[in-house]
């Protein structure tokens, strides 16, 4: 399987003259991603006002995508991705034969493999997941963070939630500390810090302004 995975990445990369454009939008739990990379794609698309170079937005579908590869259901592969335990799964994946036994470097080795065959394509946006480790290398890339005090967030969370302040608060800092070991898990042993192109607060800034200063930016750097 990883011999046709590594021929498959190395063909698109061939085909691609230049890699990318690429934008990665990594976020603090709190901080809406999802709209802020669905409004991002939208306005990418509207200033193109080309259906033959229109743009997309990533998140489940690199999920969908490594599960099949995996053959696992995308609710399991979730799971797998949120486990504490970074090492060797002690258990048989439930969507597997009993022929199969699966580990989290498989896991992570498939979606590194899909995120960069969807970076090296480009005209994406790609929301978490590690991206902008996995696309550091391309020229044609944008890499935005967003983030805000915690007390702003827990009361987003909070409310979208229906829990306390303080059950947001921990919850918060639980998803917050899953996404860093997961992103960092992708750090070569010679980094030791991801770099943003850009970052926003996201409690100073509205998502259209935000959004706005990223099209700027992605048309400074020749993305658009």
């Amino acid at each position: 399987m990883f011999k046709y995975m590594n021929e498959r990445a190395r063909h698109a990369a061939k085909l691609a003259s230049v890699p990318g454009p690429v934008i990665t939008v990594s976020r603090e739990c709190g901080c809406s991603g999802r709209l802020f990379a669905e409004k991002l794609t939208e306005q990418i698309n509207a200033k193109i006002n080309d259906p033959e170079k229109s743009w997309k937005w990533v998140s489940k579908e690199v999920l969908s995508r490594a599960s099949e590869e995996l053959k696992i259901h995308p609710e399991q592969m979730s799971k797998l991705l949120k486990a504490e335990e970074k090492n060797f799964l002690d258990e048989i994946v439930a969507s597997f034969t009993d022929k199969y036994y699966i580990h989290d470097t498989k896991v992570k080795k498939v979606i590194e493999e899909v995120i960069r065959s969807i970076a090296v394509r480009g005209k994406a946006v790609l929301l978490g997941r590690g991206s902008e480790v996995l696309s550091q290398d391309i020229p044609l890339s944008l890499h935005v963070k967003l983030f805000a005090p915690l007390d702003w967030r827990a009361k987003i969370m909070s409310i979208r939630m229906k829990i306390s302040h303080e059950e947001a608060k921990k919850f918060i800092l639980k998803i917050d500390d899953q996404r860093t070991k997961f992103r960092d898990s992708y750090l070569d042993k010679k980094q030791n810090l991801v770099l943003y192109d850009i970052e926003f607060n996201c409690a100073k800034f509205s998502l259209d302004e935000m959004i706005g200063m990223t099209v700027n930016a992605a048309t400074i750097k020749s993305l658009l």
